[in-house]
């Protein structure tokens, strides 16, 4: 009985080992790694995903293309040639944004990443430092306009058009104009001073400098005043000389003529004291052309106020004793003529019209101004032109030969018409040699 239960144990025994062995056998690989039925590998699940961080794609956009991008200050590559690059997995987060390129002034800028890609863009400003010391360069040596190339002119132009909204640019015009402006003013005051030495080369190229400044800066009125100016300046100079519309024989102060130019002469000057009711030396040339046109009120109201606002111009001076002297106020005149020379003893004008101004008034030791007149300036046509009116006067035929001499010498020195108008004197002397038949 003992040995048939022993056997029954064995039995038992190798049952459960044989168990054991099929059920190892059917849940690891020889690693001993669990597999599921089909053999393969199987992990140990914890129920949920592992989570993912968020990141975001930034693009970025420069004018110029090709620029340095950097993030955070360090250089993450340069735009393409269109001017675009792209930033994959960028975290969440603050971030600055900066880009550079030669030639151009860099451009930064902070950057919040969200939940949405964004595009930033960048339009970078040239650099203008080698324009400005170019610029300045040529203020410096003079060369304001043409011809010479390059000017500083030119350079304000071409800035203007490519960067029409840049303060230096402005600045630079700004600078250029009242440096243009300021070229012209010697100009002016030669027109008012020295008005047969100022040559018409002198008048234009201060009349284009002022354009120019008026075109860098068009609301100033005080360049607008001065642009106007010069135009009627040249356009009395151009009637005197014959360049412009002429006066016949008999002059403006009878009414006949074309007296056109000087008409459009006083309209600019005119406009120039609209512009500028200080403009002194505008007002002085409209005295000068009202007379020249036959309005001695006009012209003796006007230069009254140049000689107020500038009593130390002899021109001005000079110029109300030919008022005076075309109103027959022959005393008023002398004492115009005699405060011009204290102002400026040299001035052959003033000598020469105060002198006449004595004779018609009477005083016939007047001829001793005219003639000191000659010799203090023997190129004065005027002067020449008064003395030959005295001698036309007398009822000597030898006067009558000094006269038709001097007239000669004062039309032939007179040659621009810049101080009298030269048919006038064609006419007085027509007059004397016809007496002397």
């Amino acid at each position: 009985m003992k040995p048939l239960l022993a056997l029954r144990s064995r039995l038992a025994f190798a049952l459960v080992l044989l168990i054991a062995f099929s059920v190892n056998s059917a849940g690891q690989d020889p690693s001993g790694r669990p597999t599921d039925t089909k053999g393969k590998k199987t992990t140990k699940k914890t129920g949920k995903n592992e989570p993912q961080p968020t990141t975001i794609m930034l693009t970025v956009l420069t004018d110029p293309p090709e620029s340095d991008v950097f993030v955070n200050g360090e250089q993450r590559g340069s735009t393409n040639g269109e001017g675009k690059i792209q930033f994959d997995k960028l975290a969440l987060g603050h971030y600055t944004i900066e880009v550079r390129k030669d030639g151009y002034s860099p451009m930064l800028r902070g950057f919040e990443a969200g939940t949405e890609s964004p595009t930033l863009v960048f339009k970078l400003e040239p650099k203008l430092d080698d324009y400005v010391k170019q610029f300045n360069s040529l203020l410096a040596s003079g060369k304001l306009t043409g011809p010479d190339s390059p000017n500083a002119f030119e350079v304000v132009q071409n800035l203007a058009a490519k960067f029409p909204t840049r303060p230096e640019v402005s600045q630079l015009s700004n600078a250029l104009a009242v440096k243009l402006a300021d070229s012209a003013a010697p100009v002016i005051v030669q027109t008012v001073s020295n008005w047969r030495g100022v040559t018409r080369e002198q008048i234009v190229q201060a009349s284009d400098a002022v354009t120019n400044a008026l075109a860098l800066k068009k609301d100033d009125s005080r360049i607008q005043s001065e642009a106007a100016y010069f135009r009627g300046v040249i356009a009395l100079r151009e009637w005197q000389t014959g360049a412009g519309p002429k006066r016949d024989a008999s002059g403006p102060a009878e009414g006949s003529g074309n007296t056109s130019g000087a008409t459009t002469a006083r309209a600019e000057f005119e406009t120039a004291l609209k512009l500028q009711d200080s403009f002194t030396a505008a007002r002085f040339q409209l005295g000068v052309v009202l007379l020249a046109l036959g309005d001695g009120p006009g012209s003796d109201a006007a230069l009254v106020k140049v000689t107020q606002a500038e009593p130390q111009w002899s021109s001005a001076y000079a110029a109300l004793g030919a008022t005076y002297y075309a109103e027959a106020k022959f005393k008023e005149a002398i004492e115009s003529y005699r405060k011009a020379i204290e102002i400026e003893p040299g001035n052959a004008t003033a000598l020469a019209g105060m002198g006449l101004a004595r004779v018609m008034k009477g005083e016939r030791d007047g001829v001793r101004e005219i003639e000191r007149a000659i010799k203090t300036d023997p190129n004065c046509a005027v002067a020449h032109l008064n003395l030959a009116i005295v001698y036309s006067q007398s009822k000597s035929k030898k006067d009558w030969s000094r006269a038709e001499e001097e007239f000669k010498k004062a039309i032939q020195l007179n040659t621009q018409g810049l101080e009298f108008q030269n048919s006038s004197a064609e006419k007085m002397l027509a007059d004397v040699q016809k007496r002397k038949r």
